[in-house]
């Protein structure tokens, strides 16, 4: 009993790990193969599935050979009408689903289909849920200044209480470390002043989902209606706050059933292998492979619509954000071309121009930065503003 716990807590730590759509490969400490499903059924997008099978850290079987062993899968979508939504993603050998839902009929049902040689995998027919409505995002910053919470305020505008999960897409602003004032061109050997119509490695933005999972309910309330739920925290010295950043919040509301699933998956995925952590049994989505309905499927498909709604949060204003400092990197002076190439050639860029002090000026050549200084992209942004962006 201990052995099989402890294969489940670390393969529902793989599950939890992917709660939003990137590349995935679970190991556990024991038997292999449980098909893992993630992702919803967006009514009015284009939605995304992601399945893959768990592998043993003992099977010498892994990549492409276990996904050969265990099967691709083939995907589509069925409405209660009858009509089908073929996979359009063709890639990852039938790994990933992509689906054009956006003109689907939100007064149908629905569910997903997943075809390889273990059977036939459905999630169960479902009705979209509403969203409910966001009324507000806002940012709380804690009394001792080390963390802010990011907060919303929603309502399911229904009869009863309501059930909701959250996604959060986060983009942010940052900046190099120093602004170059000039530009080495290795064609020509040549430092130049940099001008108006070069492009600036100084700002750059990035952008990712957030890991948590993020669960609420008015179960208990007086009101069906949320103040100031907190979905996630940021520290001081997150360097995503450093400027500008922005929380797109997309809000679903769930099925009681759905919702029960993933407080279960929350709260494991904070205390993975806690004393009360669930038995597998507990925590059967709503995935069934119908030639054999006992195997355990990890994961549930919802069918919904979904709210979203931005929050920007600006750190000139917020006061919130420190920096962790440092020493400087080294820096170097140089004044010839040969050692400027040198210097380019070993991963820096001149900055900006030095002169002797008085009693006369005499120019002594450019301070010469590491790139990941200098050139933000460095850090892995990209210098195209976003179109959302507000400056």
């Amino acid at each position: 009993m201990r052995k099989s716990r402890q294969l489940f807590l670390l393969l529902l730590a793989a599950l939890a790990a992917a709660s939003c759509i990137y590349d995935y490969n679970p190991q556990i400490d024991g038997e292999g193969g449980y098909m893992i499903v993630e992702g919803n059924l967006v009514i009015g997008e284009i939605s995304s599935i992601r399945t893959n099978w768990s592998w043993s850290l003992v099977d010498t079987t892994q990549g492409n050979e276990r996904r050969e062993v265990l099967g691709t899968n083939r995907m589509h979508v069925e409405a209660s009408d009858g009509t089908r939504y073929e996979n359009t993603y063709t890639a990852q050998g039938g790994y990933f689903g992509s689906f054009d839902l956006r003109e689907a009929d939100p007064a149908l049902e629905y569910r997903l289909v997943i075809e390889n040689v273990r059977g036939t995998y459905t999630s169960g027919w479902a009705a979209p849920t509403s969203p409910g409505v966001i009324d507000s995002l806002s940012y709380r910053i804690s009394p001792d200044g080390e963390t802010m919470g990011i907060l919303v305020a929603s309502h399911g505008g229904q009869t009863g209480e309501s059930y909701y999960r959250w996604t959060v897409d986060e983009t942010w602003e940052y900046h190099a470390q120093v602004q170059a004032l000039y530009k080495y061109l290795p064609e020509s050997g040549e430092v130049v002043p940099t001008t108006e119509e070069d492009e600036s490695h100084y700002t750059c933005w990035s952008s990712g989902r957030r890991p948590e999972i993020m669960t609420g309910s008015s179960e208990g309330l007086l009101e069906d209606r949320l103040a100031d739920h907190q979905l996630y925290t940021l520290t001081k010295h997150d360097a995503r706050i450093s400027f500008l950043y922005c929380a797109e919040v997309r809000q679903m509301r769930l099925p009681e059933e759905a919702y029960r699933y993933w407080q279960v998956m929350e709260r494991n995925a904070r205390d993975v292998g806690g004393l009360f952590s669930p038995e597998p049994s507990e925590l059967r989505g709503n995935v069934v492979n119908l030639d054999n309905p006992e195997e355990l499927v990890l994961g549930y498909v919802g069918v919904m619509t979904v709210a979203s709604r931005r929050l920007f949060v600006d750190n000139s204003q917020a006061r919130f954000y420190r920096s962790l400092g440092g020493a400087l990197p080294p820096i170097d002076t140089l004044s010839s071309p040969d050692e400027w190439k040198l210097a380019y050639y070993g991963g820096k860029l001149p900055v900006v121009d030095v002169w002797s002090e008085e009693p006369f000026l005499r120019f002594l050549g450019y301070e010469w930065w590491p790139a990941r200084c200098v050139d933000c992209r460095v850090g892995g942004g990209s210098i195209n503003k976003p179109a959302f962006w507000p400056r």
